[in-house]
């Protein structure tokens, strides 16, 4: 099963070379850059960071709430396999599961520098502050990374070397700890539709909770909306579902020909493009809302500010807007489109759901607002990232490329057993 991968190969004159081995030594090389500023931010804690009081969340909260948007294809998919049991998506579902693990695995990892007193991660689990929607959200991604693991480790054991490999029969309690993880595995893939609803169920809960923390903090003034938990959920699924669709083409299409259908990979498209139009239909009119139909002084000033340091309201509209306006277009029409224009318009949802995370995570908090109630104003705040949460960014980043290269070189994707 596994030798029919074609790995991707660049011509260099008479010689072709196959760029996995390449690759992979590239991210080793990026995950131990990523350790010197793991050790260091360990070490001496978030002084080295450019964080303060005043902007206590950047980078790395940033890279997290990416990540997490960008594994929204799991819950998806986990509802369209177990729940509606469209089976021409199994084997696509098994991939969304995938990089939903590494997605919420790697906002762990950010999460853990990021706390400044990491090896009290399990605080939260034990000290509840049911009041808190971070509290709320950390949970949430507890439990449904839990979920993440019960399903995708099934996905891991198809591997034949769980199977044939020579020292289960050479080392019997070796052999025997495997048989009992099949049965684990084949126990968590009987519960797959209550897992698919778990899943479901939680991530609806905190990803509308990560847009809630935001809405509720008046202070913030410009994202002060009511729609926003709302806006995070459809910015996950359509950020997540175009990635599953670019990983979909990748992994199915180039390195498995054949393992799954051309129009089952433009239904994911398909779905994809909905998403985007519907989310961007929903951010338009919150805009309106909140700068036409009514007027508020402080947000006016807010966007003035930004405008005068960044391109905020140009990346609102070419990136929030616009673009995602017409990769929507594109990949609802997919029966009808060339998959490279596809795979093209397929990275702007991507963008969007990125840009989202980052303007709520920042716009607020450089353009803070006054707390005088008499004469309100805006106080411009300065953040500039240290290397060192660029180095751990790098780490973070690379662990994910290197899990999905691994997954896409080696993991069959395919139930090795006709019952499965």
């Amino acid at each position: 099963m596994l030798s029919d991968i074609h790995c991707p190969t660049i011509q260099i004159g008479k010689r072709s070379i196959i760029v996995f081995p390449y690759w992979i030594s590239l991210l080793i090389v990026g995950i131990l850059f990523g350790l010197v500023g793991a050790f260091t931010v360990l070490r001496d804690g978030l002084q080295v960071t450019g964080l303060s009081n005043a902007i206590p969340w950047g980078l790395w909260i940033s890279v997290d709430l990416s990540a997490i948007a960008m594994g929204g294809s799991a819950f998806v998919f986990g509802v369209v396999v177990y729940i509606l049991r469209i089976k021409r998506f199994d084997v696509i579902g098994k991939l969304a599961v995938l990089l939903g693990f590494l997605g919420y695995s790697t906002a762990g990892m950010v999460l853990l520098f990021d706390l400044g007193q990491p090896l009290r991660f399990w605080h939260p689990i034990v000290f509840w502050q049911p009041h808190s929607l971070l509290w709320e959200v950390t949970m949430c991604v507890v439990l449904y990374l839990s979920v993440l693991i019960a399903e995708v480790l099934p996905i891991v054991l198809e591997h034949p070397i769980f199977h044939m490999h020579p020292w289960l029969t050479r080392f019997p309690i070796l052999g025997g700890l495997m048989k009992f993880a099949h049965k684990v595995a084949h126990w968590f893939h009987t519960a797959g539709p209550i897992l698919a609803v778990a899943g479901l169920t939680l991530s609806l809960l905190h990803q509308a909770s990560l847009g809630a923390t935001y809405s509720v903090l008046a202070g913030r003034g410009i994202w002060f909306n009511q729609s926003a938990p709302v806006q995070f959920v459809f910015s996950a699924m359509s950020g997540g579902i175009s990635l599953l669709f670019l990983a979909s083409v990748f992994v199915f299409r180039v390195m498995r020909p054949g393992q799954v259908s051309d129009g089952a990979l433009r239904d994911v498209a398909r779905i994809a493009g909905g998403v985007t139009l519907l989310l961007t239909y929903l951010r338009v009119w919150d805009w309106a809302v909140t700068n036409y139909y009514s007027f508020n002084r402080v947000i006016a000033l807010q966007t003035e500010v930004l405008d005068t340091i960044s391109p905020y309201t140009l990346t609102f509209w070419l990136g929030q807007a616009i673009l995602p306006i017409i990769a929507g277009s594109i990949l609802l029409s997919a029966q009808k489109v060339n998959f490279r224009y596809l795979m093209a318009a397929a990275v702007i949802p991507i963008i969007a759901a990125v840009l989202t995370r980052w303007n709520y995570n920042f716009a607020g908090l450089v353009a803070s607002i006054t707390y005088d109630p008499f004469t309100p104003g805006v106080i411009l705040n300065s953040y500039t990232p240290t290397w060192v949460e660029f180095s751990v960014a790098t780490l973070v980043l690379c662990y994910w490329l290197l899990m999905f290269s691994l997954a896409a070189r080696y993991l069959p994707f395919q139930s090795m057993k006709e019952h499965h």
